[in-house]
């Protein structure tokens, strides 16, 4: 048995920060929209990719390329080669996969983020060691800004890019996740007035992505006449726009099923009865119920493709034969299995690889095993409590602080962190996590400590009726004891103030029915995402994407607004911090603790890398091999 601290991965430049992207994930959300790596202006020339193969170089680490090149992997960018018939290796995973377009609100989670990273095409992935981004020089031949004044990007897509039906990626697929994703085309009423949220007064959009952040700034899109050049002109300087067009969607697959000729001339021209049809299936049409794939609308244009499903029990990715860059080395099967039974399955080989939510059990158990690798290292995750602002007694900001001074973060972290990370603390900044050397905490510690006397002095002087119900919802599946555990915890403590009853309200579906619905008091779960800052207006302003609790401050919005546009690290910084002290402020959320990172893996499987996002450990899947 090996076991290696990967601290190493954190010694990031000052510009590397979390995001939430996408997130979001795992039992958590991958949040958002991902967004790239914000540098000063005077290194802006400088690619995400470029700085991952530095730190790379420097900490000694094979990139999943090199990994490629040592095992033998044969370039096959003609697309002619016969895929590889490698081995199948198989990871650990607790959540079953439930939707191709991970776009969604509804869906935007790791649990579908593992299975497409290497289905869907994307500019830039969030790679292991470090977590942050590096361009897919595989998709793309080229991408970089050719005007600061206005900003201009320009993407060259590689010529022989298809997807595994045989239709080109091109422009429209870039065109198709501009036109769904930058807010401009509003749900209608049948008075043709756009239909508004009741809580939050924004008018929603007609196509229910997470969030609209960096594509609303893009002012015109532009094709060239082989659509394989995209020319994006930005009316707002967008600092991290290397995160957009990730896990794009064919848009070819949505024209057909929605029965549109042309989404590009739908779109432009203001075709509402297309742009309908189109919203209709890309909001609908992609959810999956366990087990039943829909392969004829499901195409890759990634290494792997989705071959079968088990419901329950398995997803099987294969190589992609019509891929037009690097073999997958050969099938990768997603197992899933309850977290606190992945340590078994790794030792009795049922399972090749692992990065679950660790347990001081689970990693005993793992570092007793014969044969297995374990690295552990920070992770850009972290645990909080969320509050609905729909809920009359919540929007109370007196009962939220009864909640927060009964809520045992303490207790929580000293009990089920501490003894996996001695050094761990509470967390008090929901934009930038503790090992960051810019972290700073606006609470002042003021609901570090229980006070129960606090919390109903503070119902009582709320005038709310007693007891207030509060459900907790979240992800249970009755295989994650350590958030079984932070559940007893804060039920029993709170339920000592006499004019709260706390209701644990956990739920296997929560991540795909309650949450987005609103369906909950307060909301327990994580956000997954990267060493980024842009993006947090899809969490907290006003019209976010995945604002779920309906929480609205005009300066909240600002601020949100200005680190997308702030080019300057150390600014984007500082403006990060001024965020989250406005958050605390409000009280819109409770954070608890940057999650623990543990990977683990059998020592005879190759090319396994420890990566801190919301992408983890399956982000080079394809590469893996068992020798």
């Amino acid at each position: 048995m090996k076991t290696r601290k990967s601290t190493k991965l954190f010694a990031t430049v000052a510009a590397a920060s979390l995001v939430l992207a996408a997130c979001g994930g795992d039992d958590d959300d991958s949040g958002s929209e991902g967004t790239a790596e914000a540098t000063a202006e005077e290194t802006a020339e400088a690619t995400a990719e470029e700085t991952a193969e530095e730190t790379a170089e420097e900490t000694a680490e094979a990139t999943a390329e090199e990994s490629e090149e040592e095992t033998g992997g044969e370039d096959t960018s003609d697309g002619d080669a016969a895929a590889p018939t490698g081995e199948a290796v198989a990871y650990g995973n607790a959540q079953e996969f439930s939707n191709y377009n991970n776009g969604l609100a509804s869906s935007n989670s790791v649990k579908n983020t593992i299975v497409l990273t290497e289905v869907l095409p994307s500019t830039f992935n969030f790679e292991g060691p470090t977590g942050e981004l590096a361009m897919d020089d595989e998709f793309l031949v080229s991408a970089e800004a050719t005007s600061s004044d206005p900003q201009v990007i320009e993407y060259v897509i590689n010529p022989d890019a298809v997807w595994s039906d045989g239709d080109s990626v091109d422009c429209d697929d870039f065109y198709f996740a501009w036109g769904s994703q930058n807010g401009l085309v509003k749900q209608l009423d049948a008075d043709g007035n756009p239909v508004v949220d009741e809580e939050s007064e924004a008018e929603l959009d007609l196509f229910e992505v997470a969030g609209t952040g960096g594509y609303e700034d893009i002012s015109s899109l532009e094709c060239s006449d082989d659509g394989k050049t995209i020319t994006t002109t930005y009316s707002t300087i967008y600092a991290d726009w290397r995160a957009l067009f990730t896990s794009l969607m064919p848009a070819h697959i949505i024209e057909t099923q929605s029965g549109v000729e042309d989404a590009i001339a739908a779109f432009e021209s203001g075709d509402r009865a297309s742009l309908e049809a189109m919203a209709e299936f890309f909001n609908n049409g992609w959810s999956l119920n366990p087990g039943e794939l829909k392969p004829e609308i499901m195409p890759s244009a990634g290494p792997l493709i989705i071959d079968s499903w088990e419901a329950g029990a398995s997803l099987t990715l294969v190589p992609n034969e019509s891929y037009y860059g690097t073999m997958a080395n050969g099938p990768v099967t997603l197992r899933y299995i309850a977290e606190e039974a992945q340590a078994q399955a790794l030792a009795n080989g049922e399972i090749n690889a692992m990065d679950p939510q660790p347990t001081p059990d689970l990693l005993a158990q793992l570092e007793g095993t014969d044969g297995v690798v374990v690295e552990t290292g920070n992770q850009y995750v972290w645990e909080h409590f969320d509050f609905n602002f729909t809920n009359e007694a919540l929007a109370n900001k007196q009962v939220r602080e009864a909640f927060a001074f009964c809520l045992p973060r303490q207790q929580i972290v000293s009990n089920l962190i501490q003894p996996l990370v001695p050094e761990a603390i509470i967390l008090n900044n929901r934009t930038i996590q503790e090992f960051e050397s810019a972290y700073t905490d606006a609470s002042g510690g003021a609901y570090d400590v229980v006070d129960l006397a606090k919390s109903q002095e503070l119902l009582d002087a709320s005038g709310v009726a007693q007891p207030v119900d509060i459900r907790i919802g979240w992800f249970d599946n009755g295989g994650n004891q350590r958030r079984t555990d932070q559940i007893a915890l804060t039920v029993e403590s709170c339920n000592q103030v006499e004019g709260f009853n706390i209701i644990d309200a956990g739920s296997e579906t929560f991540f795909d029915v309650e949450l987005s619905a609103g369906d909950w008091d307060i909301a327990m779960f994580a956000w997954a995402g990267s060493p980024l800052k842009s993006g947090q207006d899809a969490l907290y302003a006003s019209d976010g994407g995945i604002n779920f609790g309906g929480y609205a401050n005009a300066e909240v919005d600002a601020v949100a607004a200005a680190i997308n546009q702030e080019l300057d690290a150390d600014a984007q910084l500082a403006l990060s911090n001024e965020l989250d002290a406005l958050l605390w402020a409000d009280l819109v959320t409770i954070p608890v603790f940057s999650f623990p990172g543990v990977a683990a893996y059998s020592d005879n499987i190759s090319n396994v890398v420890y990566n801190p996002s919301n992408n983890g450990l399956m982000f080079n899947a394809s590469t893996w091999q068992l020798s």
